[in-house]
């Protein structure tokens, strides 16, 4: 490989590391390495909140050492 396309990956990667890091506000960035290549770049970002769910609805059941939380979601088709 030739040192221009060398040079044109490095900055193609560091472009991209950048936009991951653009793209998060609070949260984790992860680079995979397979055989000195990168191969992927996971973006994960953190909603924080401080939502007090004991007054919520949605408690199943509440043991002394563990509260187990039921889940409900919708999901809407597109037609």
């Amino acid at each position: 490989m030739s040192t221009f396309n060398k040079t044109k990956q490095k900055k193609d990667l560091i472009s991209e590391i950048e936009n991951a890091l653009d793209a998060v506000d609070f949260g984790s960035i992860e680079i995979y390495v397979q055989d000195k290549t990168v191969t992927q770049i996971t973006v994960r970002n953190i909603k924080k909140t401080s939502i007090d769910i004991t007054s919520q609805t949605g408690i199943v059941e509440q043991t002394k050492d563990q509260k187990v939380f039921s889940i409900h979601t919708h999901i809407r088709s597109s037609e």
